[in-house]
């Protein structure tokens, strides 16, 4: 016959929180895992549409596309509103770690990466930095970064993987 010991409200309150601590920690494990694990970007293509706000001036509306190395695309869209940084380089961002944040996974962490590279603990590309940063990001992330096409209300610019 199996006896069971009664817990203390303080036992159960610590069995409680430990659970709690495992499961944010699997979640970010698995988090992590999922970011090494994106599909390999072979272009990504990021068309940006200027539009006018009563409130904020011109936002950026951006569109991207990313084509594979297994031939298949992936869409994205993101947008940017507020004063006081660049939203050009914020919706770049949103994209770029959407999806390429896999090369961050790559890079050697003891090396300097260029302004707008985070590698520390929460890895991910910065925003709000000036989209002129993105061409040495994506030097250091393996790839080519270069504006195609511009207007008063349009940007275009390609990312193009060196592999």
């Amino acid at each position: 016959m199996k006896t069971y010991t009664k817990l203390t409200p303080e036992q159960k309150e610590a069995n409680k929180l430990a659970r709690k601590e495992a499961r944010k920690e699997a979640k970010k494990l698995a988090k992590i895992e999922a970011e090494k694990n994106q599909k390999r970007v072979k272009s990504l293509h990021l068309s940006i549409e200027w539009k006018k706000s009563r409130m904020w001036g011109n936002n950026p509306h951006l569109t991207a596309r990313a084509v594979h190395y297994d031939g298949t695309q992936t869409y994205f869209n993101s947008t940017a509103s507020g004063y006081g940084y660049d939203k050009e380089s914020e919706v770049i961002a949103h994209a770029f770690n959407e999806l390429l944040k896999y090369k961050l996974y790559e890079l050697d962490a003891t090396k300097e990466q260029p302004y707008g590279i985070r590698c520390g603990d929460y890895k991910g590309y910065s925003g709000g930095i000036g989209a002129n940063c993105y061409y040495n990001i994506a030097e250091a992330i393996g790839g080519k970064f270069e504006r195609v096409a511009t207007g008063k209300t349009y940007d275009a610019y390609i990312y193009t993987d060196n592999q």
